[in-house]
């Protein structure tokens, strides 16, 4: 068992600060996404409706579970992807506890005694 030197404990810190900052970009991006396909597939759907007087009702149905088809699996996707980047982000931290309990506990109990100081000052 290795020595806890402050810069071993700020680079484990700045590692799993970067593994969650990477898992709230992704998964900022992904809703970020969502949210900007999630109008034109409305405006589809209704251009899609809007136009059904002219299509017979087999055609119509099967543009619009394309679309929707289409819709469900990005949304899949996005889900996916920010499962995988907030499993990675927790497996980090697993490892680091598992691999170094004390420090971990010491570094918690800092933390304590810093927010319980804080606290107390208001």
């Amino acid at each position: 068992m290795g020595l806890l030197t402050r810069s071993t404990l700020d680079s484990k810190i700045n590692g799993a600060a970067n593994v969650g900052q990477r898992a709230v970009r992704s998964a900022s991006d992904a809703v970020d996404s969502a949210s900007n396909q999630l109008p034109s597939l409305l405006d589809d759907l209704e251009s899609s409706i809007q136009s059904g007087k002219n299509y017979d009702t087999d055609k119509l149905r099967r543009e619009l579970q394309s679309k929707l088809k289409s819709a469900r699996s990005q949304m899949n996707g996005a889900n996916s992807l920010i499962a995988d980047r907030l499993n990675d982000a927790a497996g980090y931290a697993d490892d680091f506890v598992h691999d170094k309990p004390w420090h971990t506990l010491g570094a918690v109990a800092g933390l304590t005694l810093l927010v319980g100081f804080l606290a107390g000052r208001t």
